[in-house]
């Protein structure tokens, strides 16, 4: 909407000349960065919050009193952005995916070979969430099970990851198991069936990278 009318500069004067000066920062009109509004970077602070809170405490212990101490602003303020914990459980999910992917995204393209780049992207940014945010994604998950909205948008980020590696140039079928296999891995630490010490699951990740060669 903004791209079909306002250009650079009338949106330059209407900032400028009115009292939203202040209000806005980074915002990007026809590939050119501007302004994002401070009701964003306020949002993007609580979501951050949220997820500090949730791997320094444990995800049960999460509240809209707890993330708005933890965000030091007051729980009017979160309300605005969150007005009930549902809304805010959604943002962490969609916040949390959100980063998951542009590092999932980020590995494939540092990546120098070709073949197999997605598979090994996967399994990349699965280790280090694994090793860094476990915690934090097994709550997301269990959590997505009984909330429709969050559910929805865990699948979405599923079915993305599985495009990429189904046209990895490799065995769609070795790139499915591979995934699976990450799949068991989080949910045996979501329901605590025999979740893998840290040396076996290092081995097991080692063998998943090999089946990408």
């Amino acid at each position: 909407m903004f791209k079909s009318l306002l250009t650079k500069n009338r949106l330059d004067g209407i900032i400028k000349s009115s009292r939203l000066v202040g209000l806005f920062k980074d915002i990007t009109v026809n590939g050119e960065v501007l302004m994002e509004s401070k009701a964003d970077k306020k949002r993007e602070h609580i979501l951050q919050s949220g997820t500090d809170f949730i791997l320094e405490n444990d995800f049960n212990s999460l509240t809209l009193d707890a993330v708005a101490n933890h965000a030091g602003i007051s729980k009017g303020g979160l309300l605005y952005h969150f007005p009930n914990k549902d809304a805010l459980l959604k943002g962490l999910s969609d916040y949390i995916f959100k980063q998951f992917t542009i590092l999932f995204n980020q590995y494939a393209a540092e990546d120098p070979i070709e073949k197999g780049k997605w598979t090994r992207a996967l399994i990349k940014v699965s280790k280090w969430d694994l090793d860094n945010n476990a915690k934090l994604n097994v709550g997301i998950m269990a959590t997505s099970m009984l909330n429709p909205d969050i559910s929805e948008g865990v699948s979405k980020g599923y079915q993305y990851m599985q495009n990429q590696v189904e046209q990895d140039k490799i065995d769609p079928v070795d790139a499915s198991i591979i995934r699976l296999a990450i799949d068991g891995l989080y949910y045996s630490e979501l329901l605590d069936m025999a979740p893998l010490n840290i040396n076996l699951r290092e081995q097991v990740i080692e063998k998943l990278f090999r089946m990408t060669e």
